[in-house]
């Protein structure tokens, strides 16, 4: 059932990065392409680089909420998902949710941007395997920190999260991928 409650856990944020990569994908709301860093560097670099952009930030929280909501509707019509869902939305809406997962997805990436910025690894490059990996990483274990004050999470939830996030981010990328939506897997 853990394994079940971590599905259930990742709709908002899940479905969020796919619609967000598809956005990506056609250019959507290019108005808001603009660098969160607005172009400024730290001795010498890039802060953050050139895709990280408000876009990124604006639809991951747009597309969290709507994603909440989903989840909210699929609590309300399936009493298993309902007893496996560790957000309270009694005590918190949608809204509060879908933004808490937006921002820690986006902003969670952010600390892993800049050190590869620094370290001179180029913009969409992967550079060594922990940052793969790490890449991987960050968006789902900033959600889990954000969010644990505000559900029923406990340490079991929080550390199978942290490993089964990252596999299931590697699935979503190789998938989108395939599907010729993301430009590498990895």
């Amino acid at each position: 059932m853990l394994i079940f409650k971590l599905l259930i856990f990742s709709i908002p944020a899940g479905l969020a990065a796919i619609l967000h990569m598809v956005a990506v994908k056609l250019d959507l709301f290019p108005a808001l392409k603009m660098p969160l860093d607005a172009q400024h560097t730290y001795r010498g670099k890039r802060i953050f680089g050139q895709n990280k952009t408000w876009r990124g930030v604006v639809l991951m929280v747009v597309f969290s909420i709507a994603g909440t909501y989903f989840l909210q509707f699929l609590t309300g019509i399936s009493p298993t998902i309902q007893s496996n869902n560790i957000l309270d939305f009694n005590k918190n809406s949608a809204i509060f949710y879908g933004v808490l997962f937006g921002l820690a997805y986006t902003l969670g990436e952010l600390p892993n941007s800049f050190i590869k910025r620094q370290k001179g690894i180029e913009e969409g490059k992967r550079g060594p395997f922990i940052h793969i990996l790490i890449d991987q990483a960050d968006s789902p274990i900033a959600c889990l920190i954000v969010l644990w004050a505000f559900t029923r999470m406990d340490v079991n939830f929080f550390i199978a999260g942290c490993f089964f996030y990252l596999l299931l981010h590697l699935f979503f990328n190789v998938l989108l991928f395939l599907l010729g939506i993301r430009k590498n897997p990895f």
